[in-house]
């Protein structure tokens, strides 16, 4: 009798070190499992906005990020879904940035032209200190969402870029009365020509005048472009 109580303590024992065995290894392998995900996500973006989407093997991209080619298919599917998943993580909080921003402006009363294109650009530096890449490794990556047509947006960012624009437009049009919204869409699609040119090729124009254009802040040269967009959306040509 003395004998099965001990055997019966005995095993209640192991049964808690198992459960607790069991939990530390399953937390381990959460922590792996996130881990890698992120490491493939942080690879992808770094390649993606030196070499352009369309000329980044699976090979580069796991051997980055230290993992093996399986594990794009595991955690991902495919490559095309781990394009998706980088450039939603990069564009989602920068689209629900501009619904704020713009919320915020309409609060304070009729904004000008100047105040809503910054409450649409803005968000873009305000990410860049919310991610993991270099200053310009993200400016290429937005740069190219913008100038590479040969990539589609995910259905969840077309569905953002709608909800964009069907608020920022009307906001446009008040801001310039009796302003045409192809007009306004045109400013808009120009403005983001610019942005991209902006972002991707910074120290371009440093090169081409040999130095004379000196190389600056971010945020300056944000200024510079906003000051381009604004007389375009003003004295544009309408319709």
């Amino acid at each position: 009798m003395r004998e099965k109580k001990i055997l019966n303590i005995c095993l209640k024992i192991l049964r808690r070190h198992l459960s607790t065995c069991l939990k530390l290894m399953s937390a381990a392998q959460e922590e792996e499992y996130v881990g890698t995900k992120r490491a493939l996500r942080d690879a992808a973006a770094a390649l993606f906005a030196e070499n352009g989407f369309e000329n980044v093997s699976l090979r580069e991209i796991t051997g980055r990020a230290g993992a093996n080619v399986a594990s794009v298919k595991y955690h991902f599917g495919s490559k095309e879904s781990l394009v998706d998943a980088v450039v939603t993580e990069l564009v989602s909080p920068v689209n629900q940035a501009r619904l704020k921003n713009l919320d915020c402006l309409e609060r304070e009363g009729d904004p000008s032209v100047r105040k809503l294109l910054h409450g649409f650009f803005d968000p873009l530096l305000t990410r860049l200190n919310a991610n993991a890449l270099s200053e310009q490794l993200f400016f290429k990556l937005m740069g190219r969402l913008v100038s590479e047509r040969s990539y589609e947006l995910p259905e969840i960012l077309m569905a953002q870029f709608h909800e964009v624009a069907g608020r920022y437009v009307p906001a446009f049009q008040q801001a310039i009365r009796g302003s045409d919204p192809r007009h306004i869409f045109w400013s808009i699609h120009f403005s983001f020509g610019v942005m991209s040119n902006v972002l991707m090729h910074g120290d371009l124009l440093n090169k081409i005048s040999k130095g004379l254009v000196e190389r600056e802040e971010m945020e300056r040269t944000m200024e510079r472009a906003i000051d381009f967009c604004e007389a375009g959306f003003l004295n544009g040509s309408q319709g």
